[in-house]
């Protein structure tokens, strides 16, 4: 039996928790529940992205993130069914990409993606998977034969 069912929430140290929480709201990640303190200060305010996961926000953050170098966390990433559409409306609402979409370019595991950052600088990917891509097929092969699969190649 795997111990694990999924992953329940990732947790981020903001500079500037009305910023972050604006921010992920136009993601369509919205506040629903905030904890606080017995001062009545903020302790951590949780994002819905699905009834299983969450984004955890804490207060009081000092610095800034996404160093690609860095140990520890390095980006998160949003699937998309539709990556012109999810492009289209972070236009509307006022999120740049820092990495432009081109849509004649898939990744080397056949991948559509662009990118975007948090208030805090947390790097975003965003993905539209293809129904042929590795992880699909590598998925596939883990569920059919207990294996997964090894891709070596140059990227």
């Amino acid at each position: 039996m795997q111990p694990f069912t999924s992953l329940g929430h990732f947790n981020l140290k903001t500079n500037d928790m009305d910023a972050s929480i604006a921010f992920y709201a136009k993601l369509g990640f919205p506040e629903f529940l905030r904890l606080t303190q017995a001062d009545g200060r903020t302790w951590i305010v949780y994002l819905r992205i699905t009834d299983d996961l969450y984004i955890e926000l804490l207060p009081d953050g000092t610095g800034r993130a996404g160093d690609q170098q860095a140990a520890g966390l390095n980006h998160l990433c949003l699937t998309t069914p539709d990556i012109e559409a999810t492009a289209a409306h972070l236009a509307t609402v006022g999120v740049p990409l820092v990495s432009p979409l081109d849509p004649s370019k898939r990744g080397v595991d056949g991948n559509r993606g662009m990118w975007i950052v948090d208030p805090d600088g947390n790097r975003i990917e965003i993905m539209e998977m293809a129904p042929t891509c590795d992880q699909y097929a590598a998925i596939k092969a883990l569920h059919s034969t207990g294996k997964g699969t090894v891709l070596s190649r140059p990227i």
